[in-house]
């Protein structure tokens, strides 16, 4: 959330979170002078981020990244983070095009497929306690993510929708693979702030690119 906050800038302007959840980005945005619209998916969280900003309880709406319930051109700034992995990138990224202004800004984040945090969890953690567990005979619903879109990929789609990229920032980045991180979590959490903060080896430590981009 930090890197977002910083690629988006302080406003005024309006805002639309996409996927808001319980809306602590509108919170951050609104507390930099942004006017601050959401969309989620799920009631539920639509709910909390209207207890959480009354004030904007009427532009808090429930909806989906696919097909954002607000007009054309109507926001100087769009953020979505943690939704476009789990929809068609093409068609949520067009999307978040639409309701920004001309040379208004749009910010995404989208999973770091060459982090060695995921890259192990993906091909080491879980195929193995899959295999330990149908071992064991005990039940395994352990995630299987979607084919990742490579950040070659992911630019062009912004470019094809009309947004020409400003700057791209590695952020959450985690070094203790798991089950380290989950049994030794302040170590973990020191660990990660200090390479973050000093930019080490982002492409490698961080698990998430965050995308800047400007509406021709």
């Amino acid at each position: 959330m930090a890197a977002v906050l910083e690629a988006a800038g302080p406003g005024p302007g309006s805002a639309l979170d996409v996927g808001m959840g319980p809306g602590r980005l509108c919170e951050a945005l609104a507390a930099t002078a942004w006017t601050v619209s959401g969309v989620d998916a799920s009631a539920q969280m639509v709910h909390a981020a209207r207890e959480r900003l009354p004030g904007a309880a009427d532009r808090l709406l429930q909806g989906y990244i696919e097909s954002v319930p607000f007009p054309d051109a109507v926001f100087d700034l769009v953020t979505a983070t943690g939704v476009i992995e789990y929809s068609d990138p093409r068609v949520a990224i067009a999307e978040i095009a639409r309701v920004v202004r001309p040379g208004g800004l749009a910010v995404i984040s989208y999973p770091n497929p060459a982090a060695a945090y995921g890259l192990w969890k993906s091909r080491v953690w879980y195929p193995g306690v899959r295999i330990l567990k149908r071992a064991a005979g005990v039940p395994h619903h352990q995630p299987r993510g979607g084919r990742p879109v490579a950040p070659r990929r992911l630019q062009a789609i912004l470019a094809t929708s009309g947004l020409a990229l400003s700057s791209t920032t590695y952020a959450g980045y985690m070094i203790l693979p798991t089950p380290f991180d989950s049994a030794l979590p302040t170590v973990a959490v020191l660990l990660a702030r200090t390479a973050e903060r000093r930019r080490v080896a982002a492409p490698v430590l961080g698990t998430q690119i965050v995308y800047a981009a400007r509406k021709r």
